[in-house]
């Protein structure tokens, strides 16, 4: 049972003390690792001690570098859900290591908050941003790590800011312990809440996920004005010349409304949509679409392209929908920056503006693939319905080359 060098020992929340075959791994071991107060569950080890507080890699580093050394690392809860394991098995042989799982603290608090959560998933913000809420939103069930970053007041002003005012929030603090406490209510109520940094968050939905997907959704479920949406019929087809994928990044540049970017958000889970937009107006549309469909993926940028650009993750998928007479710059700054593989599509409704993108494509050598999308929809006329032709688009579809491509 001992076999390996490396021993990943969880522990319960309620624990008090290892097991004595936990004990007895211990003892044949040079090094001890963990946070204090795990260390302190072992008092009589005599070996060299190490409190991880944060120096996790370095101790990883230090434990894969020494091929002799017996080492034992106490950990929260199972390991290898959300923890140290993952880190481990990237530098050490799985071989060396066994993993010892205890009952975690998310498991804890499902029992504690009453909930079940064999439909759940999980996300954890320790040390990341909040925005890897977004692809599980919507679950029955969510447990999320928190951080002393992203706690849960921030938590709860994030779902409110992106539609997610209507789940329920549960947050376990201390479990285990005797200032165990549990709180739940609206993430409203939770904007104010102040509590032990030794805490997780579950969100709870009841009933149906509200959300409606595209594509094509109608115009009329976006606030826009003047007419400043990609029509539905134009969004339906874009989206598909767009090559999304999920966990990827998209620039909607010219967002205008943010329709693109909202179906773009609807349709691949884990996208991070970056909606940017210069009229104050537009901006204000994004930002109550991003609340409306529930889209937390979405970040709605105010300013000017290509500068606006400049700080934004490289994308894999670009939409160019408006310039504001920058049209060149923007192409090239989105091209240079467009990952290998991805997908860089322009709208043109003028065909000034056709003429441009094809000698900006002539000019580096690039032959873009051409869409022309022309629709008409229904009106009623003296009893009877006529088609009524809307205004055609040509997209412009541009794939950039895979590393080692031939040109």
């Amino acid at each position: 049972m001992t076999e390996a060098r490396v021993h990943l020992i969880g522990v319960s929340p309620e624990a008090r003390s290892l097991s004595p075959e936990e004990r007895e791994v211990v003892a044949s071991c040079g090094l001890l690792a963990g946070a204090r107060r795990h260390l302190d569950l072992v008092p009589e080890f005599a070996g060299e001690t190490w409190a991880v507080e944060g120096k996790l890699p370095e101790l990883v580093a230090r434990i894969a570098s020494e091929p002799g050394l017996r080492a034992a690392v106490l950990a929260s809860g199972d390991p290898g859900f959300f923890g140290v394991a993952g880190l481990v098995y990237r530098h050490i042989p799985r071989e060396e290591v066994r993993v010892w799982p205890a009952v975690s603290s998310m498991q804890l608090a499902f029992a504690r908050a009453g909930e079940t959560w064999s439909e759940a998933r999980f996300a954890s913000l320790h040390g990341r941003p909040i925005e890897n809420l977004s692809p599980v939103l919507g679950e029955p069930g969510v447990g999320v790590f928190t951080d002393p970053a992203n706690t849960p007041p921030r938590i709860a002003r994030f779902l409110l800011d992106s539609g997610w005012g209507d789940l329920e929030m549960v947050v376990a603090e201390d479990l285990g312990l005797p200032t165990e406490r549990v709180s739940r209510g609206n993430p409203e109520d939770l904007l104010r809440w102040e509590g032990s940094p030794l805490n997780v968050v579950l969100l709870v939905r009841r009933g149906p996920d509200p959300r409606r997907l595209g594509p094509g959704l109608p115009d009329s479920d976006f606030s826009h004005s003047r007419g400043l949406i990609t029509k539905a019929e134009v969004r339906a087809v874009a989206l598909g010349l767009l090559g999304l994928r999920r966990g990827g990044v998209l620039w909607d540049v010219g967002a205008g409304s943010g329709s693109v970017s909202v179906e773009a958000c609807l349709l691949t889970p884990g996208l991070r949509a970056y909606a940017v937009e210069k009229a104050r107006e537009g901006f204000e549309h994004t930002v109550e679409n991003r609340r409306r469909f529930r889209c937390a993926g979405l970040q709605p940028v105010f300013g000017e392209a290509p500068a606006a650009l400049a700080e934004l993750p490289n994308p894999g998928s670009v939409f160019v929908g408006g310039s504001g007479g920058l049209l060149g710059p923007i192409l090239d700054r989105s091209w240079e920056r467009l990952c290998p593989g991805g997908h860089l599509v322009a709208a043109a409704v003028l065909v000034d503006t056709l003429c441009e993108v094809l000698g900006w494509a002539r000019e580096r050598g690039l032959a873009p693939a051409l869409t022309e999308v022309g629709a008409a929809r229904s009106r009623a006329l003296s009893g009877s319905v006529r088609l009524e032709p809307q205004n055609a688009v040509t997209l412009a579809q541009f794939v950039k080359p895979s590393e080692g491509a031939a040109p």
